[in-house]
C-alpha cells in the first residue's frame, strides 16, 4: 500500500489490549434466538477471523457493534466505554467503527461517486462530485490495483466482484472521522485470487502503520488462517473457541465448529461405491459455440454427471450457464447448442437475481414447482407443503418456512435457492458460484444431495470461484479466454492442475465474428 491512510486513528500507546469485549450479549427475533450469552474481544492493531455455520449469529453480533441492532441484554465496550443506549451507526461511526457488507449495502441505480456520498454525507457540499470521485478512486486504487473500476459507473452495471470492491472501498473512504475497527461481511466471496490476496495485503499493511483493528468474517478457513492473527468460532448463537492462526489448523476449527473435514464424496464413496455416470443421450451439447465473450467452445454433459467449470473468474464459465439458460428458455434453438428436457439455474449473486424479496421461505423454494403441484389451475396446498418441508429439512434451511426470506442469514438463503432447483423437475441444473457465503458443514450437505441426484439421473453444470470445490466433480472443464483450454478427470483432477491450466493460453487469441445467439 502507498501512503498512508488518511483518517485511520492509530491506538494511543501502542498495543491498548481488548479494544473492543462483547460480554453476555443476548438478541432473538421472535422465537428465533441469534446470539446466546456472546464473549468476544478484539485486540488493539489485530486482525481476528469469525467463522461460524450459516445462522451461528456472526453476523448479528456485528450488526450490534455497528449500531444497525441493538442487543437484548449484554454489554458491549469499545474502547474502554460501554455502549448505552440511543446507539446507533453514527455514534458508532464517531468511535471509529466502519463495516462492509455482505449483502451489498450500494445503491444500485446510482453511481459508484454517487453511494460514496450517501454513505458520507459529510463529504457533501460544493465541488462534492469530484471530492467524491476522487476519493473513492484513490481507495480502489489502495485496495485493488488494477480494478478496471470507473467512478462514472453505475453500480447495477458492474459486475458482483466489482460490486464487491466498491462496497469494501466505501468503507474506508476518509470522511474526517477516524476508522479504528473494520469490520469486513465476507469480503472474498465474490472474489477472485488475485483481488483477495490484495485485500489482505492492505489489511496488514494498514494493521502495520495504522494500526487498524479488522473483524474478518469468512467460511473460507485456509483464507482465515493465512491472513489472522486469531480465529473465533460460533455456533448457536456463541463463541464457543478462540484459537491463535500460527497454531490451529482447519481440522481444529472444522472441530469447534462441529463439523468434519472429511470430503462427503469419500464417505460416499466407502459407503458404495459410485455409479457409473454420463450414460445416455446429452442434456446439452455445445459444438463450437462461439458469442461475443466464448470462441469455439465444445462440451457436452450427460445424465449422472457432475461436471466442473473452473479458470480464473471472468473467462466465461458466467457467459457459458447464462447462454445455456437461455437457450433452454427458447422455443426454436440453435444448431450448434442444444438443450434436452428442463434446466435449472442457481445463481450467487442472490440479491441482485435469486431470491424474492418480499416472499417467504416458503415460496421462494416452490416457485419453480407450481405448474406441477396444480391441478386444474389450481395449486394444491398440501402438496405445497409438503414439498417446501422435505426440502427445507433436507438442506436444514433455519426456521420456519413462513418467515420473509429476508430474515434468513445470506447462507441460509442460499440454500433456499438451492432448494428451489432440486425441488423442481429439471434434468439439468446450472450452478454459477451458490455456495458463496455458504459454511463448511452445509457444502458437505450440498455435496451430498448432488451426488444423490446425480444417482437419479439429474446432471449439474457447476462454476465455483474456489477450486476445491471442484473436486466433487466427476470431472472439470477449465475455461481461459472464452475457451476450454483443458479437461480434467481422475489422478488429473486436482487444485493444483486446475490452477495450472488456469493460466494456460488459449489456441485462438481473438475471434474474428461472432456465432448466432447471444
Amino acid at each position: 500500500m502507498t501512503g498512508a491512510m488518511v483518517g485511520i486513528a492509530a491506538p494511543s500507546g501502542g498495543d491498548v489490549g481488548d479494544l473492543v469485549t462483547f460480554s453476555g450479549v443476548n438478541k432473538t427475533y421472535g422465537s428465533s434466538r441469534a446470539l446466546a450469552s456472546a464473549d468476544l474481544s478484539l485486540r488493539g492493531g489485530e486482525i481476528l477471523g469469525l467463522v461460524g455455520h450459516n445462522g451461528a449469529g456472526k453476523t448479528t453480533l456485528m450488526r450490534i457493534l455497528t449500531g444497525i441492532t441493538a442487543a437484548d441484554s449484554g454489554s458491549v465496550i469499545v474502547g474502554g466505554q460501554a455502549i448505552q443506549h440511543p446507539y446507533g451507526t453514527p455514534t458508532a461511526r464517531q468511535w471509529g467503527i466502519r463495516m462492509a457488507f455482505q449483502e451489498l449495502s450500494l445503491c444500485p441505480t446510482l453511481r459508484v461517486f454517487e453511494n460514496t456520498v450517501v454513505g458520507h454525507p459529510a463529504l457533501g457540499g460544493v465541488g462534492w462530485r469530484g471530492r467524491c470521485r476522487r476519493l473513492i478512486t484513490e481507495q480502489l486504487d489502495r485496495v485493488f490495483p488494477g480494478h478496471g473500476i470507473s467512478a462514472g459507473s453505475v453500480i447495477s452495471e458492474l459486475s458482483l466482484a466489482q460490486r464487491q470492491m466498491v462496497e469494501i472501498a466505501e468503507a474506508i473512504v476518509p470522511d474526517g472521522l477516524p476508522i479504528r475497527v473494520l469490520v469486513l461481511d465476507e469480503p472474498t466471496s465474490a472474489l477472485g485470487g488475485e483481488p483477495a490476496r490484495q485485500l489482505f495485503d492492505f489489511l496488514r499493511e494498514a494493521q502495520r502503520s495504522e494500526g487498524l483493528s479488522v473483524i474478518v468474517i469468512s467460511h473460507r478457513l485456509g483464507e482465515i488462517l493465512a491472513n489472522t492473527d486469531r480465529v473465533a468460532v460460533m455456533r448457536d448463537g456463541t463463541v464457543v473457541g478462540t484459537l491463535s492462526t500460527r497454531d490451529a489448523s482447519a481440522s481444529d476449527v472444522l472441530g469447534l465448529m462441529g463439523a468434519t473435514s472429511e470430503p462427503v464424496s469419500t464417505a460416499i464413496t466407502e459407503a458404495g461405491g459410485l455409479t457409473p455416470v454420463g450414460e445416455g443421450e446429452p442434456l446439452v451439447a455445445l459444438r463450437g459455440v462461439t458469442t461475443r465473450t466464448l470462441h469455439g467452445v465444445t462440451l457436452q454433459v450427460r445424465p449422472g454427471e457432475i461436471v466442473g467449470l473452473a479458470g480464473l473468474e471472468g473467462e466465461g464459465q458466467h457467459e457459458l450457464l447464462l447462454a445455456i439458460w437461455r437457450e433452454s428458455r427458447r422455443k426454436f434453438g440453435r444448431r450448434d447448442l442444444r438443450v434436452s428436457g428442463t434446466v435449472g439455474y442457481v445463481t450467487g449473486d442472490r440479491q441482485s437475481a435469486g431470491v424474492f424479496h418480499l416472499w417467504s421461505v416458503a415460496q421462494n423454494v416452490s416457485v419453480n414447482s407450481l405448474r406441477r403441484l396444480a391441478r386444474w389451475g389450481i395449486i394444491s396446498a398440501p402438496a405445497e407443503r409438503l414439498l417446501v418441508s422435505e426440502w427445507t429439512q433436507r438442506l436444514a434451511i433455519a426456521g420456519s418456512p413462513e418467515r420473509g426470506i429476508g430474515e434468513l442469514s445470506g447462507g441460509n438463503q442460499q440454500k433456499a435457492l438451492l432448494a428451489r432447483a432440486l425441488a423442481s423437475n429439471a434434468r439439468l441444473i446450472l450452478l454459477n458460484d451458490p455456495f458463496r457465503g455458504v459454511d463448511v458443514r452445509t457444502k458437505q450437505q450440498a455435496y451430498a444431495h448432488m451426488r444423490e441426484e446425480a444417482r437419479g439421473g439429474r446432471a449439474f453444470l457447476w462454476f465455483s470461484t474456489e477450486n476445491i470445490e471442484l473436486l466433487e466433480c466427476d470431472r472439470v472443464e477449465v475455461l481461459r479466454r472464452g475457451q476450454i483450454v483443458a479437461e480434467l478427470h481422475g489422478e488429473d483432477l486436482t487444485a493444483e492442475r486446475m490452477v495450472a491450466a488456469s493460466f494456460t493460453e488459449p489456441l485462438v487469441e481473438e475471434v474474428q465474428g461472432h456465432g448466432g445467439g447471444d
